[in-house]
């Protein structure tokens, strides 16, 4: 039987090109598993931090509190995977001297405001 040259030099072609995947996708997972160590060790990171900011924040506030007798809310760092995706419409906005009082924060006067008790 006899096979046409350019159909031969095809087949080396495409070996070659194969070899030349085989490498790239080699490397690509090289990179991957270097990534991942790198996303592990981030992670850890920022979790040491938000545990630490966290800590100092409740710290900060207990020191308020004895100093000065103000209980204020400690903010705190969540991470992503235990925030209820319902409850994301967290807001600055003033809540109120009345609903303030209700939930036993202090509530301060301003110039135009008079405080009633």
């Amino acid at each position: 039987m006899f096979v046409p040259k350019i159909v031969v030099e095809w087949f080396g072609l495409n070996a070659e090109l194969v070899r030349n995947l085989q490498s790239e996708l080699a490397v690509a997972r090289a990179e991957r598993d270097s990534l991942h160590v790198q996303l592990s060790v981030a992670q850890n990171n920022f979790e040491w931090v938000r545990v630490r900011v966290n800590q100092l924040e409740a710290e900060r506030n207990g020191l308020m509190e004895r100093a000065y007798g103000i209980r204020l809310p400690a903010p705190e760092i969540v991470s992503t995977s235990k925030i209820d995706l319902d409850q994301q419409n967290f807001s600055f906005e003033d809540l109120g001297d009345e609903l303030a009082k209700k939930l036993g924060y202090p509530t301060h006067a301003g110039p135009y405001q008079t405080e009633t008790n």
